[in-house]
Order: C-alpha cells, then structure tokens, then sequence
C-alpha cells in the first residue's frame, strides 16, 4: 500500500512527479523565459525534478516490495537509492550532467574541476529554422562536459525523454502510445 505524502500537493507518485518534468519541459521548449535568470531558474528546477525522481522511483517500488524491478532493470543488484543513482550517474553522461547540476550547491568546492561547464551566452549558433543554416547570435543557458553541448532546454527534454522511457519499464508510469 502506497502511503500519502501531504507535504507533495497533489503530487504523490512517480508518475506524478514525471507529468510535472514533463510540463517543465515542454514549456522550456516552446516557450523558454526571454530573460536568461528566468531561464536558468527554469531549466535548474526541472533539473533538480529530474534527479529526485530516482528517489521517487526507489520509494515508490520499496512500499509495494517491488525493488527486484530495478535489479531487473539495471542488469545487476540495486543495494538502495544511493546505489540507484549511482547507476544512473554511471549509465547516462546526461544523468551524471543531472546528477552534477541538481547538487551542485550541496557539493560545491572552489578550484574544484568536475569537468562541467555552464555558460550563459554563445557568440552563434546554427538557426535551423532557415534553410541556408544561418549563424546568428543568441543568448542561451548552455551545458558543456569535455564530450558533449546542450542547451538548458535541450538537457531538460532529453531529461524528459530519459524518464519516459525508464518509468513504463519499472511499471510506474503507462508506456506511451506508438506513433504510427
């Protein structure tokens, strides 16, 4: 039996949390704040959404004796929801980009090199709504690792995207619909 947190509004499984990254997302996509602070404080409370949902998942499978999904689900034994995340960090670079992201405060260290980059501002970028793929400048909140670029919106979708197709697997969320 699933217990009911009072403390969550309406929000009260994964499925929940999952319908509100979802929301986050696409209005970061079709509708990002102009002002890059707005931004910013958008894509980090869909970030910060993304990366407790790992504790959702393992709360969630834990109250109804379901923690073998995730064992399942990782190919290998889940030894709690450190571990959980752990798995996460090590299977998905754009989880560990979640992971270093939504706790950066709590594990900020000056001088302390976790090879991530944020940036605020890009000199140009391809516009793909041209057909001659213009460069043009825009402002954007911007993610690099040594490997990879995103954009704030960018990660939150992929973010989105990763959660959707995790969820139906653990049985916590209906499997969308095929597309044709």
């Amino acid at each position: 039996m699933v217990t009911s947190n009072r403390r969550t509004f309406s929000l009260q499984t994964p499925a929940d949390l999952y319908r509100k990254l979802n929301f986050e997302a696409l209005a970061l996509h079709h509708n990002p704040p102009a002002d890059l602070e707005h931004r910013a404080y958008a894509v980090m409370n869909a970030v910060t959404t993304a990366w407790q949902m790992k504790d959702w998942v393992y709360e969630a499978l834990r109250q109804v004796h379901a923690l073998n999904r995730l064992d399942e689900f990782a190919g290998r034994t889940i030894r709690g929801p450190k571990d959980f995340g752990t798995f996460l960090i090590d299977n998905s670079p754009w989880m560990n980009v979640c992971f270093q992201l939504a706790t950066a405060a709590k594990h900020f260290e000056v001088g302390h090199d976790t090879g991530l980059e944020v940036l605020t501002r890009i000199e140009f970028q391809v516009d793909p709504e041209t057909t001659v793929h213009e460069l043009r400048g825009q402002d954007e909140i911007m993610v690099r690792t040594p490997h990879n670029s995103i954009s704030g919106p960018g990660l939150v979708l992929l973010l989105d995207y990763i959660w959707s197709r995790a969820l139906p697997r653990l049985g916590l969320l209906d499997a969308p619909e095929d597309a044709g």
